[in-house]
């Protein structure tokens, strides 16, 4: 089976943090930047016929668009509801850090199921991607697909930065990570 490069790019920084008010923020002035920094990368990728998915996310979506302003054409890109964020609509604004560092320190066997089946379509969509592609998403979905891709049994492994790029490979039903950038202690902004 031919393998696919998956290349994941986490949202700029959101214009309000994961415990406000605001459930789907767009990009903060500083995220306008962070998204833009990477453009000459991004349109490198599109010049290699990536397919561009992001999630239904603002964040996501004003990320692809300000990381892709120099491509010269009009292009398509999929919204691609398997890479939105963590479900956490029900948790109150004043409980969600605590809640996410519950859960993302948790065993996977000892998730919630809407947790895990979550999960599971983040892994199961990628696995079925048909073409190289890159996607727009969030600090957690990179966090699962790299957890199962060096089989671990919690959500949170590593902390990408806002923009930054996580390259896997997918093929024989496996997930490969190729390299890491722009890892660091960051802010879970959303």
């Amino acid at each position: 089976m031919h393998k696919k490069k998956i290349i994941l790019i986490r949202h700029g920084e959101a214009a309000s943090t994961w415990d406000g008010d605001d459930r789907d923020p767009g990009l903060s002035k500083k995220g306008v930047d962070q998204a833009k920094s990477i453009n000459d990368f991004t349109k490198s990728i599109f010049s290699k016929g990536y397919d561009f998915i992001s999630s239904p996310k603002k964040r996501a979506i004003e990320t692809l668009n300000y990381a892709s302003e120099d491509i010269d054409v009009d292009f398509d890109f999929d919204i691609n509801e398997n890479f939105v964020e963590i479900p956490a609509e029900d948790i109150d604004s004043d409980l969600r850090f605590e809640w996410l560092k519950d859960i993302s320190t948790r065993k996977i066997e000892t998730l919630p199921d809407d947790i895990k089946n979550w999960r599971e379509r983040i892994i199961t969509e990628t696995l079925g991607l048909k073409n190289n592609s890159i996607i727009f998403c969030h600090f957690m979905v990179i966090n699962v697909l790299v957890g199962y891709a060096i089989k671990k049994d919690r959500l949170l492994h590593f902390y990408p930065d806002n923009a930054s790029i996580t390259e896997i490979e997918v093929g024989n039903e496996k997930i490969s990570v190729i390299s890491m950038k722009d890892v660091e202690k960051t802010i879970i902004n959303v």
